[in-house]
């Protein structure tokens, strides 16, 4: 059995974004099976269907990458990209720039799907990650540095590693690879040799110096389960892109539905939350001794109770606790 393996992810932070263009093909569509597309082949075929993500907040910008995943408007990208972003831009490869209509996010896979007007851009096609062999060729693109979407060779070393991500966060069957990965690739597509997705780059590790990068991606396969969860029916999203807006309780918490429970994703500084002690990764599993079975469930606990106390029961961990909330206001 492998290690957990600590790593870090490969956001990028910078004061502008070289954005990048290039012509937008009708499909994108896999080889034929068993026949090898070649490199200046691939990138034409996939770039297209590539985005660069810009998340701002108080002058600070996080720079990333996505990819479109179906013809309905979705785009995929890592849940730590925007997780600090105030706004969010989506910048296509025609130049267009638009900004997602709702987010959800299954933090604790650090995935994110956003839904914007990606018009005819085409979608990446769907691998499939139990096919990967060791020292099977693969290939990154991405925003490296925020210097320009990019193409990585590299090849898969190893499968099924457990990566753990921070913050509670973990990947239990990660995609190894020594393509070349680098704080602006997050969220990008990793692609096999025919160009199909086979998983989306996520974290890496820095060894010593002068070793190369050992870079991690979350399987496709695990990406389709998260993804159908996220943009079903009733899955909680956040309508406005801003944490501090329509996605925060009264309590300063940005939360997902966790099945049984919520997940809290974030905690607003000063909040009320923030004084009790709560993090992000946190589950919210009873509100004064009732089951939270939603984020849904928890704001209308909130409404009923006005002005007036309640406990809450959080689980980190295997850790249990109950704690009093005082709540001036239950405004939303």
């Amino acid at each position: 059995m492998s290690s957990l393996l600590n790593t870090g992810l490969l956001g990028a932070a910078f004061g502008a974004c070289i954005c990048w263009s290039g012509p937008v093909t009708a499909a994108v569509v896999c080889a034929t099976p068993g026949q090898d597309a070649d490199p200046v082949a691939l990138f034409d075929m996939v770039a297209p269907s590539v985005v660069t993500i810009e998340a701002t907040s108080d002058g600070d910008r996080m720079v990333g990458t996505g990819f479109l995943w179906d013809r309905s408007g979705h785009v995929v990208t890592n849940e730590h990209v925007i997780r600090s972003g105030k706004q969010l831009t989506i910048r296509f490869s025609d130049g267009r720039a638009v900004r997602p209509s709702t987010i959800s996010v299954a933090a604790h896979l650090d995935v994110a799907v956003l839904l914007a007007d990606t018009r005819e851009a085409p979608p990446v096609s769907h691998g499939a990650a139990g096919r990967l062999g060791m020292g099977q060729r693969v290939f990154a693109i991405g925003n490296p540095y925020g210097s320009g979407v990019s193409l990585s060779r590299g090849t898969i070393s190893g499968l099924d590693r457990p990566v753990d991500l921070g913050g509670g966060r973990r990947i239990d069957n990660a995609i190894q690879t020594d393509a070349s990965l680098n704080p602006g690739n997050s969220g990008g597509p990793l692609i096999d040799a025919r160009g199909c997705l086979v998983g989306m780059a996520t974290a890496l590790v820095v060894p010593s110096a002068g070793e190369p990068n050992v870079g991690f991606a979350v399987p496709v396969d695990l990406l389709e389960r998260t993804v159908a969860r996220l943009i079903e029916p009733g899955v909680r999203k956040v309508s406005d892109v801003a944490p501090d807006a329509s996605g925060t309780t009264a309590l300063g918490i940005l939360a997902e539905d966790a099945r049984p429970g919520i997940r809290v994703l974030k905690v607003m500084p000063g909040s009320r939350a923030a004084t009790l002690g709560a993090k992000p990764g946190d589950l919210i599993t009873h509100a004064d001794d009732r089951p939270v079975n939603s984020v849904a469930a928890l704001t209308a606990h909130l409404k009923r109770r006005g002005a007036d106390g309640m406990r809450l029961t959080f689980l980190r961990g295997k850790e249990s606790r109950t704690v009093e909330v005082l709540l001036a206001s239950t405004s939303l």
